[in-house]
């Protein structure tokens, strides 16, 4: 599945004021950045879009679940994620870089494609450590097997 024109948001037709805009980013999404090496997940994104004569105002949150690989036991858990961003679209006739929070378009352009940003946004809310997350009872998430192996191969003084 194709996900070139599901992230798009076509402002020009927009009248200026406060509008609302909902994405599921999911498998599909993964696969075409697969170098985030999440393989699957569930994430519910929320775009208010705000418009103005000479520029857009986007406060971007996303939430949901990704199945990640676990750094310590290589088992495949469930983490939770959430961002909180925010973008500002101007326009210019000629090309400027984009930086953290700005980027620009053309005046003649009428869409704006948000997977590359989206992409961002999740990458910046991975934790640098993914880890099972422990049990209730307070032990380790992490594959009992894998851990026993791990111990045997520790370097003992």
């Amino acid at each position: 599945m194709k996900i070139e024109n599901q992230y798009i948001i076509h402002f020009k037709g927009l009248k200026e004021g406060v509008h609302n805009f909902a994405f599921a980013i999911e498998k599909p999404f993964f696969e075409a950045y697969d170098h985030l090496e999440i393989p699957d997940g569930n994430v519910e994104v929320k775009v208010e879009l705000v418009r103005k004569t000479s520029f857009l105002d986007l406060t971007v949150d996303l939430s949901g679940q990704l199945q990640a690989q676990c750094d310590r036991c290589l088992e495949y858990f469930s983490l939770p994620v959430s961002y909180a961003g925010h973008l500002v679209v101007r326009f210019s006739e000629t090309d400027r870089e984009p930086d953290d929070e700005i980027i620009y378009l053309h005046p003649e352009d009428s869409r704006l494609d948000l997977r590359h940003y989206l992409y961002e946004c999740i990458s910046l809310s991975l934790p640098m450590r993914k880890v099972h997350p422990d049990l209730p009872n307070g032990e380790t998430g992490c594959d009992p097997e894998m851990l026993k192996r791990l111990d045997e191969m520790l370097i003992k003084e």
